[in-house]
């Protein structure tokens, strides 16, 4: 995100980086999103960067239960036994008892969830590359 930014607003890239280094991932997406309507985006490339800002909502939603959780393993729902990533949930002390007794919330992914999070991240990144005129991965 911040590397976009940069090609496309006349601001040093220090200063760019100070501001953005301060930030969470959520300000660091309205930051981006902020620094981007500010810069000159091309027309063409418009379309690229709004599935940017929705992958970016997508993965905001999700993000911080899957980087502030425990890997759990439970077989629930007639399933085998597998793991569960099990987010934090703020002001919930019996997240993991409530993992524990079947009742899964938006703070619980399993392999394949966890999978299709991963694929929104990388097309982020194969989108923020494009845009910044680097050839798509093979």
């Amino acid at each position: 995100m911040l590397l976009y930014v940069d090609l496309i607003n006349d601001a040093p890239i220090e200063y760019l980086f100070d501001e953005y280094s301060r930030l969470t991932f959520g300000p660091k997406v309205d930051w981006f999103k902020k620094w981007v309507e500010f810069g000159a985006v091309p027309f063409e490339k418009r379309p690229i960067v709004e599935r940017v800002y929705k992958n970016l909502a997508t993965l905001h939603s999700k993000r911080n239960f899957l980087v502030h959780g425990e890997t759990w393993q439970g077989a629930f729902n007639g399933q085998p036994r597998q793991a569960y990533r099990v987010g934090v949930v703020r002001q919930n002390l019996e997240h993991l008892d409530e993992f524990d007794r079947g009742q899964h919330g938006e703070n619980v992914f399993s392999l394949p969830e966890v999978k299709e999070v991963t694929k929104v991240c990388h097309d982020i990144v194969v989108d923020l590359n494009f845009l910044r005129g680097q050839d798509l991965p093979d």
